[in-house]
């Protein structure tokens, strides 16, 4: 059964960026509004001095979080909410061997993505964009970060079922399907690559066996390197759906192969719902069909973030009989009926592989459980987008 009660000891390990010294300081605490609720999920960054960042962690259900210190010193704090801007908290001072406590009080406004207006834009958007599609990829950055960080710093497992389904050009075939179970394996769904490796090399490994199509996790999406190789804008969408899409595409220049996508954000909650994508910069032999695929984000009821479901789509060019061939043959009074060549036709199949998480469990105790098997969903159209 699933639980109604969060576990109350979630493991929190701060994520650190500066260096294996890290001993004896810590810095432990609550996230709260101004009339002190806690904020699960709340993204705590750890700043020095000049403003950069250190060490990042993601409250729990109490709003509680904890992060070890590099050294003695004075540190600020951001706080990232969803659908609030940022909070940034007074610095504290930490003395050598302290466990510190604070307690950082949410006053960011909220950031209505209700009103957010779309326009037929085609301007890249940069870093220092003020744009309203900046605007929603801020928040579609706090929750690439929160996925990112219940990864690395939450104990814990995950089950999960695989899928291949394969579906001929032949449509009178129906598709086979293969499923596997994985239980209790780590919080990562999609294969690691380095994100300067994606940019040098693409997103397509070519062998001599065949292709390998990459999909980019958190870490690729939260990258310098992806936002220097990529432009954004919103795209626009029926009002009553009650979600914004931002839309990426390569820079002008790329010669790698490459990814262009849509990602849906919630316009009431400002959750990052999915990211469907399709490969770009592919040779004309791979570009049949439009390669590609999706991947849908939950946010979990404690305030944590994985990713729930992920799948690859490759068509394939195939020949398949449409009408068998019928031999010549001679009846008993000698009559002959000429025979009938097959027809063979030339279409598309396409393999879809991936797979979805069924159960989210702390120990003994499941945290969330899907309702349904995952399984391949029809293909989702992305729409045209240049720069």
């Amino acid at each position: 059964m699933i639980a109604s009660m969060r576990p109350s000891a979630l493991v929190l390990l701060a994520v650190a960026m500066v260096g294996a010294e890290a001993r004896a300081q810590a810095v432990r605490g609550r996230v709260v509004t101004p009339d002190s609720v806690a904020v699960p999920g709340a993204i705590v960054t750890l700043l020095d001095s000049a403003g950069t960042p250190l060490a990042r962690a993601l409250a729990d259900d109490a709003g509680r979080f904890a992060m070890r210190l590099p050294a003695a010193g004075r540190y600020g704090f951001q706080v990232l909410r969803l659908g609030f801007a940022p909070t940034h908290a007074a610095a504290l001072r930490v003395e050598r061997g302290q466990e510190a406590e604070r307690t950082l009080v949410l006053t960011g406004a909220p950031i209505p993505l209700r009103a957010v207006q779309v326009t037929a834009e085609q301007q890249c958007v940069g870093a220092d964009s003020a744009s309203a599609a900046f605007a929603v990829w801020e928040e579609a950055r706090k929750a690439l970060l929160a996925s990112q960080l219940t990864r690395m710093t939450r104990a814990y497992t995950m089950d999960v079922e695989m899928f291949v389904s394969r579906q001929s050009a032949d449509r009178m075939l129906p598709p086979t399907n293969r499923r596997s179970e994985m239980l209790g394996t780590r919080l990562r769904a999609l294969t690691p690559v380095p994100p300067e490796q994606l940019v040098r090399e693409g997103y397509l490994e070519r062998g001599p066996t065949g292709e390998r199509y990459f999909a980019p996790d958190e870490d690729v999406l939260l990258s310098e390197s992806f936002a220097s190789t990529h432009c954004m804008r919103l795209i626009p969408t029926d009002s009553a759906s009650g979600v914004l899409r931002l839309g990426f595409v390569p820079r002008p220049g790329r010669t790698v192969p490459d990814i262009r996508g849509v990602m849906t954000v919630d316009r009431a909650t400002s959750e990052l719902r999915r990211l469907d994508f399709m490969y770009t910069g592919l040779r004309i032999t791979e570009q049949p069909g439009d390669p590609g695929g999706e991947i849908i984000y939950r946010r979990l009821p404690e305030g944590s973030w994985i990713i729930e479901y992920w799948a690859l789509v490759l068509p394939f060019v195939e020949q398949y009989v449409r009408q068998q061939a019928i031999p010549p043959m001679v009846s008993r009074n000698g009559q002959s009926t000429p025979g009938r060549p097959a027809v063979i036709a030339e279409g598309l199949g396409r393999v879809t592989s991936g797979g979805g998480v069924t159960r989210i469990r702390f120990g003994d105790t499941i945290l969330w459980a899907a309702t349904e098997p995952p399984g391949p969903h029809p293909p989702v159209q992305l729409p045209p987008m240049r720069y």
